[in-house]
């Protein structure tokens, strides 16, 4: 259903991981992360609110989704382990989020993409904290053949994927959209706006424009956001 060449720069879908075990968190709640830092001194330190704090955005599919990690005790439990088991790479991340001139709280992508397990393995050979394919990885400066593979090193693929998600919102002007494009691919992406120009996540949603996985991927990550990083917004 996607070209083979926006399947190969996309991230990958975080339904099809295998994860290598590691104990469960403990923790009751779910910890939350340090303020959002300055974003820089460039273009997007004009964004609105809502493009800074991703925790801003609104629709009743996050709504939806919020509802269901705070009460489902499967999803409330996978995101609190997930958050926990990042917690030793979080602030890093973040910094290097920041660094990129993007909302620091897409730091928290990995809850999504790989429970914050380093070396899971999803479909399509993609791997790491950012479930990245070989081909993304390499056009964002990762090293990927049988003696390395960068996107194992967190620092390194938090690095590629930052640049990746900033192309992405840089290209679409929105973050839900660069969000879905990240998960099913640009030329997804590119393919449902060539048809209706200007439409958002949601409107694209409604016409059954884009993935249902794609959306429930950006609606779930918002959530997830909203829940992690639950500080007063002025939105």
């Amino acid at each position: 259903m996607i070209l083979a060449l926006a399947s190969a720069l996309a991230a990958c879908s975080p339904l099809h991981r295998t994860l290598v075990p590691q104990p469960a968190a403990t923790p009751e709640t779910i910890p939350a992360p340090a303020a959002e830092g300055d974003p820089g001194t460039d273009s997007t330190a004009e964004r609105s609110s809502a493009e800074l704090h991703l925790a801003c955005f609104q629709h009743p599919s996050i709504d939806a989704w919020e509802q269901r990690l705070r009460s489902e005790r499967s999803l409330h439990r996978q995101t609190i382990d997930s958050v926990a088991r990042g917690a030793r790479y979080l602030d890093r991340l973040r910094q290097i989020v920041a660094d990129a001139g993007i909302p620091p709280t897409l730091a928290l992508l990995p809850v999504i993409e790989s429970s914050f397990q380093p070396h899971a393995r999803g479909a399509a050979d993609c791997i790491g904290l950012w479930q990245l394919g070989a081909d993304t990885a390499r056009r964002f400066g990762l090293q990927v053949n049988e003696q390395r593979d960068d996107r194992l090193d967190p620092v390194r693929s938090t690095r590629a994927a930052a640049r990746y998600l900033r192309l992405l919102h840089d290209r679409y002007g929105d973050w839900p959209l660069a969000l879905a494009a990240y998960n099913a691919g640009e030329g997804r992406i590119d393919r449902a706006l060539l048809h209706h120009p200007g439409a958002t996540l949601w409107d694209l949603a409604d016409g059954h424009q884009v993935p249902r996985m794609s959306f429930d991927y950006v609606s779930r990550f918002l959530a997830v956001v909203r829940i992690v990083d639950d500080s007063p917004r002025d939105c």
